[in-house]
């Protein structure tokens, strides 16, 4: 179940359960595109997505990941465009609501309202831990961080994930994608073979990770 809901009293649980759908997400299914009407939201019930900045050109870089502890988009309003991309990384399902329903049910309920800041300040400060990130880790740092962070949100040491799949979501090319899993592999923290990633040794991964997850830990970034 969603850890969001899971939080909400029961009666607003299932007032929230009537009021949406559970719908399946497929792998790389685009939930909402940038700059698009915001009409549903998404609480995760299992499965993982990534908040992507897209480019004219074509590329991109995920600036934050949402699994079954939260709701994507996390503040919807409905009027507002999408500022990032949302993609299905791993296969899943969630729970589906309008967002001109989510916030009427806002409006009435304080305990609702306050659990989706508490998502979006979460949301925002991973974004902001992100973009440092990007800025000083190499790409084998942030690959492990990435790794160690999706597999808490999917509960699973194993994720279905291409190479081309990870550089997008880190921002990198494929090439350089392949050399930062390679040392991963070399050192014994994870095995990946057509598609497919195992964490072997967490404790290693964590050594190779940045500070960036310890900090994410840390604050509550990471959930």
């Amino acid at each position: 179940m969603n850890r969001l809901l899971a939080s909400l009293p029961q009666d607003l649980q299932q007032r929230m359960n009537d009021l949406g759908s559970r719908v399946a997400l497929e792998k790389s299914a685009v939930l909402i595109e940038a700059g698009a009407r915001q009409t549903d939201v998404y609480f995760l019930c299992s499965g993982l997505v990534s908040l992507q900045m897209m480019t004219p050109d074509g590329n991109s870089v995920g600036v934050a990941m949402v699994g079954r502890e939260g709701v994507t988009p996390p503040l919807a309003l409905a009027s507002t465009p999408a500022a990032y991309t949302t993609i299905v990384t791993v296969s899943g399902d969630a729970l589906q609501l309008p967002a001109d329903a989510l916030q009427a049910e806002c409006e009435q309920h304080p305990a609702l309202q306050r659990a989706l800041i508490h998502q979006w300040h979460a949301m925002m400060s991973e974004i902001a831990l992100g973009s440092a990130c990007h800025r000083f880790h190499t790409s084998r740092q942030r690959l492990a961080r990435w790794l160690l962070m999706a597999s808490e949100r999917i509960q699973s040491s194993r994720l279905e994930l291409t190479q081309e799949q990870l550089g997008q979501v880190l921002g990198l090319l494929r090439t350089d994608v392949t050399v930062a899993n390679g040392r991963l592999q070399d050192a014994g923290a994870v095995a990946s073979r057509h598609g497919r990633i195992r964490i072997l040794d967490r404790a290693r991964l964590q050594t190779v990770s940045c500070e960036c997850y310890t900090y994410a830990r840390w604050t509550g970034t990471h959930h």
